[in-house]
């Protein structure tokens, strides 16, 4: 676990480390909230972290505990959206989150996950109180709390930057455990099946490299920036993104950004 400490150990010495401690502090103040996490998992299996409860954080590594959390693999074998953290079945995992009650008063809530380009990434909430409720009162507390992780990300560039130099590959410390996930109530074709009854869903003959084209825009980046991520010209990537606003009967660029991030909020892309 060497490298895993290493990485808290660059991450919680820094400056922006103890920025980023006193914005949070209002979450508990007003919203009980004593435990906030950002975490990044890559397709290619690495990791990196930062939270605001150190001690749970080295414990966590030390007893060798991430490992039974299933929020923490393959990108694509998890959902985007809310996550209810205690909603398991599996034992090991149940027994982390006592063990965070116990000893750190952490009472583990709530996910916010969202794919991103690379991988999936999460905001998370937990808080001081353990009672049946607690989480529902973050639950509807959701859209403050995805305006907070906004203001969050704008205000810690920095931060992001030192996060994301200091990874660990997490695929060869779990190992298989990478590509395991948990069994859902909900299958994915039941969630897939809903949505197409609410209208949420891809043209069939949406190609995968439109789809490639829709994730970069999901996520802000302009047609420049996006030819270089996929060595096209700006021109094929502007005819691309021309052909996918006449199939998803977009009228303008901000209606096609609206709904590229549907679809990533949903995991279609």
């Amino acid at each position: 676990m060497k490298e895993f400490h290493e990485m808290l150990r660059r991450i919680t010495s820094s400056p922006q480390h103890d920025k980023m401690i006193k914005f949070v502090k209002p979450l508990e103040d007003h919203l009980g909230i004593n435990h906030f996490w950002y975490y990044h998992v890559s397709r290619s299996g690495y990791y990196t972290y930062v939270g605001t409860h150190s001690s749970w954080n080295e414990y966590c590594f030390d007893h060798h505990l991430t490992e039974n959390f299933p929020c923490l693999r393959h990108p694509d074998l998890l959902p985007s959206g809310i996550s209810l953290m205690k909603n398991t079945k599996d034992v090991a995992y149940k027994k982390a989150l006592e063990e965070a009650r116990e000893k750190f008063n952490i009472n583990f809530s709530i996910n916010l996950t969202q794919k991103t380009k690379g991988g999936i990434e999460a905001f998370g909430f937990a808080t001081k109180d353990n009672d049946p409720s607690s989480d529902e009162r973050l639950l509807n507390q959701i859209p403050l709390l995805r305006s907070f992780t906004k203001i969050f990300r704008s205000k810690h560039k920095k931060l992001f930057d030192l996060v994301y130099d200091n990874q660990v590959h997490f695929h060869s410390y779990i190992g298989e455990k990478f590509h395991q996930v948990e069994q859902k109530a909900v299958s994915i074709l039941q969630k897939d099946h809903l949505l197409q009854k609410l209208g949420f869903f891809l043209p069939s003959d949406i190609t995968q490299r439109e789809k490639d084209v829709l994730e970069w825009v999901a996520n802000g980046y302009p047609a420049s920036y996006i030819a270089q991520q996929l060595n096209l010209s700006i021109r094929t990537v502007e005819n691309y993104l021309a052909t996918i606003k006449c199939k998803l009967f977009c009228t303008s660029k901000v209606e096609l950004i609206n709904k590229a991030k549907e679809f990533a909020a949903l995991g279609l892309i």
